[in-house]
């Protein structure tokens, strides 16, 4: 009940965005935004911070929606742009104190998510993180497994952030909400649903998919601005709500075998040979370094790596360049996968891919080589994750 109470009094009390004369966002919108408040421990301490006049930091993490989508200027006008300084102005007597950092990069689900979080995320040391990949992942159990132990990778990482979910939705209604949000309420995490705010609306023909986007998925600005108000919404109910000593569940919901992921980088231990492969620079997004296969070299000798693993992620850049080749990955002497460096809708874009190696974690020679007639062709590497 108090937390009912405290959610009712931040909507009524909360200056909003999108809430103009004319505006087709409404407050009971707003209020079905917030599908839970969740524990309020951490996000009450990163407030406490704030307002004590400490930096904090916020982390974005997820897809093209948070990088900022459609939105004009993308840079200031994304959901989390908007979101980040309505907490800073809200809650920071001094808002240049403010660490704001956007994780997200279009295209890309919560397997590249994991993949990235170290370098991406947990190095800031975030006080909150948001997550939103609901429109990019798929409900299939490997990727839920993925999606929950990153979750409880940031929820163990040694900043100890306040982890919210948030759940976008296309025009067709399709999100992975469902399974997401029982990883929420597994883990009593803050949750925000665009879907249950503005879905219900345009099945009784109150809104209109063009009043929050004018593509399939996508925010105009007014879309973009609606989220950020669920965002401080959120806050405000998080603040008004008494916290409570939060505790990591004994058991995951799906699965946590991807909790372990662990980065291979350059000059890591456990790569035995580079083969035909340069470390070298390339400009993907928060990538600016990958495993390098460069037609002018040639040459198909193996990158090899030696691991205790059960499972691996691989990121690759993926363009439509005609001398983009593609890679095979070989697992003790076994072709697992082969990875197209080239697709006629390429963008430059990251792809990932996981391969299940086995039941448990044991000692592996996986190898990168380029496909046979692709020795002189040019492919990317970005990242490469093993767990156990």
């Amino acid at each position: 009940m108090m937390k009912l109470i405290a959610l009712l009094l931040c909507v009524l009390l909360l200056p909003c965005l999108a809430q103009a004369e004319d505006s087709p966002y409404t407050p009971a919108m707003l209020r079905n935004s917030l599908t839970a408040v969740g524990n309020t421990e951490r996000v009450q301490a990163a407030i406490a911070k704030a307002r004590a006049g400490e930096e904090v930091t916020i982390v974005y993490l997820g897809g093209s929606i948070t990088e900022g989508g459609i939105a004009q200027p993308q840079a200031t006008r994304c959901y989390a742009y908007l979101s980040a300084q309505a907490f800073a102005e809200n809650y920071m007597p001094d808002p240049a104190k403010l660490n704001y950092v956007n994780a997200g990069i279009a295209g890309t689900p919560s397997v590249l998510g994991i993949t990235r979080l170290q370098q991406d995320v947990l190095v800031h040391e975030p006080d909150i993180v948001f997550v939103e990949f609901a429109v990019n992942d798929n409900n299939q159990m490997p990727y839920r497994i993925v999606y929950e132990s990153m979750i409880r990778k940031l929820l163990t990482s040694p900043s100890q952030p306040a982890v919210v979910l948030i759940f976008t939705f296309m025009d067709s209604g399709y999100s992975c909400q469902p399974h997401m949000q029982q990883v929420g309420k597994h883990y009593d995490l803050g949750m925000i649903s665009v879907k249950d705010a503005i879905q219900p609306q345009i099945n009784m023909g109150k809104f209109a998919w063009s009043s929050y986007s004018s593509d399939y998925c996508h925010p105009n600005n007014a879309g973009h601005a609606f989220i950020a108000d669920c965002i401080t919404n959120y806050f405000a109910a998080a603040d008004a709500t008494p916290a409570e000593p939060w505790a990591m569940p004994a058991e995951p919901r799906y699965g946590s075998s991807w909790e372990t992921l662990d980065n291979i980088l350059n000059e890591d231990a456990r790569i035995a040979s580079m083969g035909s492969f340069v470390w070298g620079p390339d400009h993907c997004y928060s990538y600016k370094m990958g495993f390098k296969h460069l037609a002018a070299l040639g040459g198909n000798d193996p990158m090899v790596i030696e691991a205790t693993c059960a499972r691996m992620t691989i990121a690759f850049k993926q363009e439509r360049d005609g001398n983009r080749g593609s890679l095979e990955v070989w697992v003790d002497g076994q072709l697992m996968m082969t990875l197209p460096g080239r697709a006629d809708g390429a963008w430059g874009n990251i792809v990932t891919e996981i391969i299940e190696i086995g039941d448990a974690a044991a000692p592996h020679v996986i190898e990168f080589r380029m496909a046979a007639g692709d020795e002189s062709r040019n492919f990317t590497v970005l990242g490469i994750g093993v767990a156990e």
